[in-house]
């Protein structure tokens, strides 16, 4: 038991190495033990090791029977491998042996909403509610604020309400306020609306620990690095058996609606928003060539970038995707344009814009998870959005035909004319199954992944105006605090 203790606190300490060889010392005297194989199984996640992880937590699973959280685990894991059907039948299993558990309930629930079962997540939402109350039922009330009927929303604002006063949680009370305001904005109420708006961005940017103008010399940095002359220098021949895409520019810009349309063709797949450029790519660079992100790619070696294209393709394998163009939707791959143009040559850029107001009001009318300034602060976000389309007219200057532009008014009043570009742009033929994106199951996480399962509309065109009045006054007004 002592030994099975180090390895869990050498687990939270994130020394792998040292909690696997605890965990497998564990295993030598009980080959069946659950709580080591669940440790191993989450070490596997870690290190994005998907087989094995999944070896080990069907292990798990078995020697704790009544444990959930090797459950969910192994239902991420399938995910990882792009096996839904198995991730749906766990999930699904763990709500039939915990039907009084709320967590079981908003696990399918996510499963049902990511892959397009609207329906299906509503109503387990909504029987998660029946379970004793606890913090889950507020970002289950979150979901029912967007999705439920109108007639059912007066009762979740009473719901919410309690729960607002029952908990003294930071996070909690940034959720709830942003689910009362979706709920006022469907009751019409926009008064109440905007200032559950208005407190939710308040609460969140309280947890923000540096400001959007701490990152203003930074872009400076990329533009002083990557210039005209960086851009003209040779570039390696590489022969990659797929073409990287990469859908850039601000949040709430229609990114994933893109996406989805684009996947619908043959030779088009996507890895979502993908982090891997950012966090593995330029991480193993600045520690390979010990200098900082962008100042590394003034000294990269042929080896260097080799390593570096492999840490990317290793995520196209891990995915199982075989289709010739794959699509990288992290609309803040716009930073890393300088360093994906040395790996890949052949890379495409898509820059999808919006008009600032409208964009500005649907980032601040949205729930986004990291506490970062520009999501949840209107007059941080006009600074990076500043910032980002001085970095974008940079790179336009630079390598402009590499770089494709897409305006979000556009895609929806002229969808299949701007596809038909677009992939005119990728060398590819136009496919009307593209029109169709809303009817696929694909898996999609972002804030859009019950918007893009109904056919297009000019609604988010127009949803801002109801509260422009305000909105423009807090743009004028609100100040940055340091």
């Amino acid at each position: 038991m002592l030994l099975l203790q180090r390895a869990n606190e050498l687990l939270a300490e994130n020394k792998l190495k040292e909690a696997e060889f605890m965990f497998k010392a564990v295993l030598k005297e009980v080959p069946d033990n659950g709580p080591a194989l669940f440790g191993l199984g989450r070490i596997a996640m870690r290190l994005e090791q998907y087989d094995h992880a999944i070896y080990f937590l069907k292990r798990a699973c078995n020697h704790l029977p009544k444990m959930l959280d090797p459950l969910f685990a192994l239902g991420d894991a399938f995910l990882a491998v792009g096996s839904a059907v198995d991730a749906k039948t766990v999930l699904e299993y763990t709500l039939s042996i915990a039907k009084h558990n709320a967590h079981a309930h908003y696990y399918l629930g996510q499963f049902y909403l990511n892959h397009g079962f609207i329906s299906e997540a509503k109503n387990t939402f909504t029987a998660g509610l029946k379970c004793p109350t606890g913090p889950v039922s507020a970002f289950m009330l979150f979901e029912l604020s967007q999705l439920d009927e109108k007639q059912n929303l007066e009762g979740h604002i009473k719901s919410l309400s309690e729960l607002l006063s029952q908990y003294d949680n930071k996070r909690l009370e940034v959720v709830i306020h942003y689910a009362l305001a979706n709920c006022y904005h469907r009751s019409e109420d926009f008064k109440s609306a905007f200032l559950h708006y208005k407190l939710a961005n308040e609460a969140q940017y309280s947890q923000c620990h540096f400001q959007t103008e701490d990152m203003l010399p930074f872009f400076d940095s990329i533009k002083s690095v990557c210039d005209s002359e960086f851009f003209k220098q040779p570039l390696d021949k590489v022969k990659a058996t797929f073409t990287p895409v990469f859908i850039v520019g601000l949040p709430r810009t229609g990114s994933t609606l893109l996406e989805q349309m684009l996947i619908q063709h043959e030779n088009i797949d996507s890895l979502g928003e993908n982090t891997a450029i950012s966090d593995k790519v330029v991480s193993y660079l600045e520690k390979r060539v010990e200098a900082p992100y962008p100042e590394c790619l003034q000294r990269l070696s042929t080896h260097v970038l080799d390593y570096g294209r492999e840490i990317y393709t290793n995520e196209i394998r891990n995915a199982r995707i075989e289709a010739p163009y794959v699509i990288n939707k992290l609309p803040s791959n716009f930073q890393s344009i300088g360093v994906i143009r040395k790996l890949f040559p052949d890379a495409r850029f898509i820059h999808v814009t919006r008009e600032f107001k409208a964009n500005a009001w649907s980032v601040y009318s949205n729930y986004f998870e990291h506490d970062e300034p520009y999501f949840c602060s209107a007059k941080e976000y006009e600074l990076y959005a500043q910032a980002e389309e001085a970095l974008m007219t940079h790179f336009k200057q630079c390598i402009g035909r590499h770089i494709h532009t897409v305006s979000y008014e556009t895609l929806l009043a002229e969808p299949e004319k701007t596809i038909k570009s677009t992939l005119n742009f990728l060398d590819q033929y136009y496919d009307p199954e593209c029109m169709n994106y809303y009817k696929g199951k694909r898996l999609v996480h972002t804030l859009s992944k019950s918007q893009v399962r109904k056919p297009l509309t000019k609604a988010p065109i127009e949803a801002w105006k109801k509260y422009q009045k305000d909105f423009e006054s807090l743009l004028s007004q609100e100040t940055i605090s340091s």
